[in-house]
């Protein structure tokens, strides 16, 4: 395969890892995923030579450009399915979560786990801080809980339960590092203010405040969460069928101090509902410029989105079973 400025990938529960021309909606590559595992989830490193492809119980690390089917690493240490994986900016690292209710992160480089996060709950999904100097993962799990952890020391820093006895499916956090999401198996959507906060006297205090919680796919899972690489759009999947496309817009409210002063809020509008998929939407991918989203689904088909108009731009097909999971590295510097 030669090198590309578009790497759009897909997998599914057919065992086949697919690379498409993102412009001809044609296939280019098709690795098979021999191990009995499913796929869960993937991620492309910045640089866009390796993809990250998490299964049960392992995560398998392949060379884009390549020509082997095999792959060039293989991280072993959980002891179940893996549910999410996550490289670093500068790629050097990545962080997993597992049913075994672990988080590893793992030198890449070395292809060795460098700390394991127990959490006493199974880990739905993780989002690492985008500034790498915090040393934060972002966790949700299947007793409600999302967590924001010291990767390093271990330990956690901060939580909250967004509904009691329901389930977070998944998180995320926007670029600039201020705000965390969280779907939930209701439909629920809430998002909170991360405030890390440093002084002499107690060091680094973290803190996830309440913002905004509200109803994204009412009485339906949600599978996925993820912010726009500009922070301007969420992208929302679902058990309903669909994809929701949301716009962070900043508005002004009077301060609380009593004075004439305005301070600026963040609000949540709906953009679009992105109706394509006969069955559920796993997983999707913003491109770098936040222009499109690519979306899957267990109807076996990829699709293509302009955000700005919610229309539908190109169709992938060639998946034999179910599509759940996408990865899209489109950045050109």
């Amino acid at each position: 395969m030669e090198e590309s400025p578009v790497i759009l990938v897909t997998a599914g529960y057919d065992h086949t890892i697919r690379m498409w021309d993102a412009l001809k909606s044609t296939c280019t590559r098709t690795i098979p995923y021999t191990t009995e595992s499913q796929i869960n989830r993937m991620a492309l490193s910045s640089d866009k030579h390796y993809l990250a492809v998490a299964g049960n119980p392992s995560v398998s690390l392949y060379d884009v450009f390549g020509t082997s089917d095999s792959p060039v690493l293989k991280l072993d240490g959980h002891k179940a399915n893996v549910t999410a994986v996550e490289f670093t900016q500068d790629y050097k690292f990545l962080a997993t979560s597992s049913e075994d209710e672990t988080i590893g992160w793992w030198d890449v480089y070395a292809g060795s786990c460098k700390r394991v996060l127990q959490n006493g709950s199974i880990v739905n999904d993780i989002a690492i801080h985008p500034d790498t100097r915090e040393e934060l993962i972002i966790s949700c799990d299947q007793k409600g809980m999302v967590r924001v952890w010291s990767w390093r020391h271990k330990d956690v820093l901060c939580q909250v339960v967004p509904q009691s006895d329901v389930a977070v499916r998944s998180v995320a956090i926007s670029p600039n590092g201020q705000f965390v999401v969280a779907g939930n198996n209701r439909g629920q959507l809430f998002m909170y203010r991360l405030i890390i906060d440093r002084s002499p006297q107690t060091g680094r205090t973290v803190e996830l405040e309440p913002y905004i919680n509200f109803d994204a796919h009412e009485g339906y899972r949600i599978t996925r969460v993820l912010f726009s690489s500009n922070g301007y759009y969420l992208a929302t999947c679902s058990s309903d069928r669909t994809a929701k496309l949301w716009r962070l817009t900043e508005k002004f409210a009077p301060a609380m101090n009593g004075t004439r002063e305005e301070v600026a809020q963040i609000a949540v509008e709906p953009m679009h509902t992105l109706n394509y998929h006969h069955r559920w939407v796993w997983d999707a991918a913003f491109s770098s410029d936040s222009d499109y989203l690519v979306t899957v689904s267990t109807d076996t088909r990829a699709a293509l989105w302009s955000v700005l108009s919610g229309e539908i731009i190109r169709e992938f097909k060639g998946h034999q079973k179910g599509v759940v999971c996408v990865a899209l590295n489109d950045a050109t510097g």
